[in-house]
């Protein structure tokens, strides 16, 4: 049974622009056929009517993006998107999987065998297949609703320390994340890979109901895993501003990255580096299963 959702239901991303968008789909496809724009100019024509880039109507005409090039750190480029982009094998055995409402008992009957005691009274076990599916969206857009996470809130407040310019994250911050990188990092990435492929039946359609009846789910996992992992590092104190009542990034660049990112950044050096690593290895195990099978380039 399909979730209903209100106009302004979080769940759902933001809604595309409805004027003429059928005859702008046209135009901007005749102008790439006839070599009047190019990639990038098409990329920013549909971003301006639509809010994200149309993909399918004008990849066909498009020359193609060239090479990936390393991050500004030295670190390895990140595959191309078409790596991604075939389909999991799923096993037959999902076909009896219970209807997305009914999901709830077995999928916590799944991640007990996954998580310690901890870790399972830190989900919320409520709609948790739609609750991981949109917070993994979410992840990759500029900001996270903390009312569809799938996990109860980190306690306490941010740790700063000094003021006025001299604002930053507090080296003691880090350590409120400590028990919930352990709890991550002691999960088996194989074994977390093997969990979601049985259930990506839910996801698929979790993500469907949640407004996206065009695209494959795991595409936009493997997407944000990828945005994960090319999160900045910084060094030293990250600074922060306080124009209201919540902190912002002092840096206008940090300030900019995507909703998951900036998660990442805030745990300090140490565990974004060990989540990140485990993030890599839980990546490698999806490619893994892929159809065609693909692997992930060396890191």
């Amino acid at each position: 049974m399909p979730y209903a959702s209100a106009p302004d239901d979080p769940l759902r991303p933001p809604p595309p622009r409805r004027i003429g968008w059928r005859v702008v789909v046209v135009l901007i496809g005749v102008l790439a056929v006839l070599g009047y724009v190019n990639r990038q100019r098409l990329q920013q024509l549909t971003q301006a009517w639509f809010g994200h880039p149309v993909a399918g109507q004008v990849a066909a005409s498009a020359p193609a993006a060239p090479a990936p090039r390393p991050g500004a750190d030295g670190s390895a480029p990140q595959p191309a998107a078409s790596v991604a982009s075939a389909p999991l094998q799923i096993p037959v055995s999902t076909a009896s999987l219970p209807a997305l409402h009914d999901s709830d008992p077995l999928v916590l009957r799944e991640l007990a065998a996954l998580l310690t005691k901890p870790g399972m009274d830190w989900l919320v076990p409520h709609r948790l297949i739609v609750h991981f599916v949109a917070t993994v969206d979410n992840l990759g857009r500029q900001t996270v609703q903390l009312q569809v996470w799938p996990v109860r809130p980190l306690p306490g407040m941010l740790r700063v320390t000094g003021q006025g310019d001299t604002l930053a994250i507090a080296p003691a911050n880090a350590q409120r994340y400590v028990p919930y990188v352990k709890l991550l990092t002691a999960i088996e990435p194989q074994r977390a890979a093997q969990v979601y492929v049985r259930l990506y039946p839910l996801c698929e359609q979790a993500w469907r109901e949640l407004g996206h009846p065009n695209s494959a789910f795991n595409d936009r996992l493997l997407a944000v895993l990828g945005s994960l992992l090319r999160a900045p590092e910084p060094q030293g104190l990250v600074l922060l501003r306080q124009p209201k009542v919540a902190y912002t990034y002092a840096d206008a660049a940090l300030e900019a990255a995507p909703a998951g990112q900036k998660i990442l950044m805030r745990m300090g050096l140490e565990n974004e580096r060990a989540v990140k690593d485990w993030l890599s290895r839980f990546r490698q195990a999806l490619l893994a299963q892929l159809r065609p099978a693909a692997s992930a380039p060396a890191q």
